[in-house]
C-alpha cells in the first residue's frame, strides 16, 4: 500500500539508499539498544544467544538471509511503534498535512479498459487513526482508513483507493 510506503519513508524505517550490510548493522544497532528491541527480535523469530548477536554486531557473523528478514521486520515493527507519536504530532499540526495522489499507473491495462484518473491533492486533518493503524502493521484498519480519507474525493473516489504514490507537504 503506497500510504505504508510513504509513512515508512517518512519516518526512515526503509531506506532504498542503503546497501543490505549498512541496513542489517542499523537493525541490529536499533534493536539492541533497549530491551524491547530484543522482545521485538524474539518476537519475529530471532533466538538471543549473546555470543551470536555479539558475533554479528561485531560483524565476525552474518546472520542468514531469513534472519536478516527476521531482524528487518523487527526494526520496522519497533521503528514504527516508537515513531507513532511524533508522527501523529508532526502531519496533524497546524491543522493537518495536505497530500497530493497519484493513480495508479494504468500502462499495462487494454486502452479501452483503462479511466482518465488525475493526481488529486487533498488535506487531511485528524492523522491519529491512520497513524496508529501504520504503527501496528494493521493493514486492514489502515486501508479502512483510508478509504474514509478518501471517500469526500467526488464520486471518483473508488478509482483512488489504490494509488502509485502519495506526495506529503509534511
Amino acid at each position: 500500500m503506497a500510504l505504508t510506503a510513504t509513512l515508512d519513508e517518512i519516518s526512515q524505517v526503509t531506506d532504498p539508499y542503503k546497501t543490505s550490510e549498512d541496513r542489517l548493522r542499523r537493525n541490529l544497532l536499533y534493536l539492541t539498544r533497549s530491551r524491547i528491541g530484543y522482545v521485538y527480535m524474539q518476537d519475529c523469530g530471532v533466538r538471543l544467544e549473546r555470543r551470536k548477536i555479539t558475533a554479528w554486531l561485531a560483524e565476525d557473523r552474518t546472520p542468514s538471509a531469513e534472519q536478516q528478514l527476521s531482524l528487518e521486520d523487527a526494526f520496522r515493527l519497533l521503528r514504527r511503534r516508537n515513531m507513532a507519536a511524533s508522527l501523529t504530532r508532526r502531519l496533524n499540526a497546524d491543522g493537518g498535512t495536505r497530500m497530493e495522489i497519484y493513480p495508479v499507473d494504468q500502462s499495462g491495462v487494454d486502452p479501452k479498459h483503462q479511466r482518465v484518473a488525475r493526481w488529486r491533492r487533498k488535506n487531511i486533518y485528524r492523522w491519529d487513526g491512520i497513524v496508529e493503524a501504520w504503527s501496528r502493521s494493521d493493514l486492514q484498519d489502515l486501508t479502512h482508513q483510508w478509504e474514509d480519507v478518501i471517500s469526500d474525493l467526488d464520486s471518483d473516489w473508488r478509482q483512488y483507493e489504490h494509488v502509485t504514490h502519495l506526495g506529503f507537504w509534511a
